[in-house]
């Protein structure tokens, strides 16, 4: 038996629209035995609801190929649809435990390229495989930020979710040369605004047009509760992923109050306090 875990994380970060992902230690573990056939079992406290087709299953299908069947076994912790990558955790900690079970190395390049395919977009991907804040150029090879110590990230985890393929129907086809440009000053400002902690830079990262403005149509409560949380001394705040879940980079002398603004604009979410996973597939 072998077993592998991937950490959640949130993409996009507000204007790193399919570029940028950051991880978190909250993870999906799977553990694979060579058997007879192919099974998956769901243990976790979060498991898909009554679903055919199962992420863990075709990623590990796709991993060692449909000859050699796995017995395996899910405990996964991240909230599905909520814009946390539970997707891309799944895939990839389901392509390294059955490598793994029949003694093949899981290297993080070729488990990248697999469960990028899988999502069709990098970003949870890469931040499930290897870990941290980490930026996906046009030429795929995957590189680390380091993230400012004094920005510690929540995340308002509400009751419902937003399936990607729903969040992703609300994007505009086209966007104005104004648009875009503004998007790539937002960008610019975001990545140096989370490497140097610098709380001016991260204000003018705020209001992305790209994948926001046109998801807040479908969740005017996510837009409302990121509001909130920047009225009280977020340093950035933004949607997690595709949603509907808000993600706020807060500096300690403003995590209480940040913490209350999230939960009063979303009384039945979670609000949790996250540590960044530094290391990805484990």
């Amino acid at each position: 038996m072998a077993t592998a875990s991937a950490p959640a994380s949130a993409a996009n970060l507000g204007p790193g629209f399919d570029v940028l992902a950051l991880a978190f230690e909250l993870r999906c573990q799977v553990s694979a035995t060579p058997s007879s056939e192919w099974r998956v079992r769901h243990i976790g406290p979060e498991a898909p609801d009554g679903q055919i087709f199962d992420i863990v299953l075709d990623a590990a299908q796709r991993g060692v190929g449909l000859e050699r069947p796995m017995d395996l076994v899910v405990d996964n912790h991240i909230p599905i649809g909520k814009g946390l990558g539970s997707s891309a955790a799944a895939a990839a900690a389901g392509a390294a435990a059955a490598l793994r079970a029949v003694g093949e190395p899981a290297d993080p390049e070729a488990l990248f390229e697999l469960v990028a395919t899988m999502e069709e977009h990098p970003d949870n991907a890469a931040a499930a495989v290897y870990g941290g804040l980490v930026l996906c150029p046009p030429d795929g090879t995957v590189r680390h930020l380091e993230l400012h110590h004094s920005l510690v990230p929540f995340v308002a985890i509400p009751s419902d979710s937003l399936p990607t393929f729903e969040a992703r129907e609300a994007l505009f086809n086209q966007v104005s040369r104004a648009v875009a440009v503004r998007s790539l000053g937002r960008m610019g400002a975001l990545m140096l605004g989370l490497v140097n902690g610098d709380d001016e830079l991260l204000a003018g990262a705020a209001d992305d047009e790209m994948h926001e403005a046109p998801r807040n149509g479908i969740r005017p409560r996510v837009k409302e509760s990121i509001r909130a949380a920047r009225a009280a001394g977020a340093s950035h705040v933004c949607w997690s992923g595709a949603g509907p879940a808000v993600l706020a980079f807060v500096k300690s002398p403003n995590e209480d109050a940040v913490a209350q603004a999230l939960a009063e604009a979303m009384p039945e979410a979670e609000v949790i306090r996250m540590s960044v996973a530094t290391q990805g597939i484990r």
